[in-house]
């Protein structure tokens, strides 16, 4: 149980890295041409729809397919190469595959569009909070779609976390402005993505490794995320030409090495996410792993402002004191979601009873 609790808190401060790391990977050399809409390596400035939609499909693309690589490269070190490919042509394997394709191209996409729209306000923590409702909005579609149980300490728990990211989200739109906002509309399609992808993985990762289950996932999603919905965008942005040259120009750059470092830290976001929830149950996995509501801003804050990687001041607030509040309470709400903390009570009264009667 312990290591299980530990498995999952761990899951939740990876998370929070890798979206520290891909912040800070968006914001270094030609990306910050890019995304500052001016003229780079002799090409004209990208339009309104190629800032948003096609530069966040390559950045997600980046960074799964090099967390995949790792993942394989996880897989290879623990001989389970073989078990891999046979994994992928079983039920379970094609459950995981579908979880790719809901979290992948369609949720991480529109977290990374959320994330560069809260960036280009200022303040690129903010949407966080909003992503992890995916715990509420997965126990929501769990009882619409597999007549899963939504009793009170649920529904108190989901009251709690949509509060909250009233808060934040309002918090944000009054400080920032549209900007922010439209990062906040987009991390909530994310949190309806992955909490598609909660519900549906919970049968695939029981019957599948940890380890092979997350590198199904990670390929997948990295795969159709560069390979598809990449060049689809490219070609509707600007055509073949533009998706050549937004490639030539990511990979030429020496900070295409801060993508692999996100991709490093993405995969046992996830991994490790499965382990807990194999150890210690779905329940209380999940409620450690929301934690990233306070880690995804945390690590921005440490990487772009402390620690001053990303040329920001070491005072810049990833998030204003009402948000961070926010972000804890949300925190509070998924515990709420994902354990009764009537049980908890009762278990230490029965507990204290036992040792007294001794």
């Amino acid at each position: 149980m312990v290591r299980g609790i530990a498995f999952a808190i761990a899951s939740g401060i990876c998370y929070g890295l890798y979206t520290g790391f891909l912040t800070l990977a968006e914001s270094q050399g030609v990306w910050a041409d890019w995304f500052a809409g001016v003229a780079w390596g002799g090409h004209p400035a990208l339009s309104a729809f190629a800032i948003t939609f096609v530069l966040a499909a390559l950045a997600a693309g980046l960074n799964d397919v090099f967390s995949g690589i790792w993942s394989l490269a996880a897989c290879a070190k623990n001989r389970q190469l073989g078990d891999f490919w046979k994994t992928i042509k079983t039920k379970p394997g094609r459950i995981m595959i579908l979880c790719a394709v809901v979290g992948g191209p369609l949720a991480t996409i529109a977290y990374i569009i959320g994330l560069n729209s809260a960036t280009a306000a200022g303040n690129p923590g903010v949407i966080v909070p909003i992503a992890a409702l995916n715990c509420a909005i997965g126990a929501i579609l769990g009882r619409v779609f597999f007549k899963q149980e939504l009793n009170g300490h649920k529904i108190i728990g989901i009251i709690i976390c949509l509060i909250a990211a009233a808060v934040v989200g309002g918090t944000s739109f009054a400080s920032v402005g549209g900007d922010a906002l439209l990062g906040c509309l987009f991390a909530f399609l994310a949190a309806f993505g992955w909490g598609f992808e909660g519900c549906v993985a919970g049968f695939g990762t029981i019957l599948i490794d940890y380890r092979i289950g997350i590198a199904i996932r990670q390929v997948t999603a990295g795969v159709l995320e560069l390979f598809v919905m990449f060049p689809i965008l490219a070609m509707v942005s600007g055509g073949a030409g533009q998706m050549v040259q937004l490639v030539g120009a990511a990979f030429s750059e020496p900070y295409i090495l801060i993508f692999v470092i996100s991709g490093f830290f993405a995969m046992p976001a996830y991994s490790f996410w499965y382990k807990g929830n194999s150890m210690c149950g779905a329940a209380l996995g999940m409620s450690c792993n929301g934690m990233y509501a306070f880690w995804g801003p945390f690590f921005i804050w440490v990487i772009m402002g402390l620690l001053n990687i990303g040329g920001l001041s070491a005072y810049y607030p990833p998030l204003a004191p009402m948000q961070w509040i926010g972000a804890i309470v949300m925190i509070i709400g998924i515990f709420c979601i994902a354990v009764n903390p009537l049980d908890l009570i009762r278990k230490n009264g029965n507990g204290k009873e036992a040792v007294n009667e001794q």
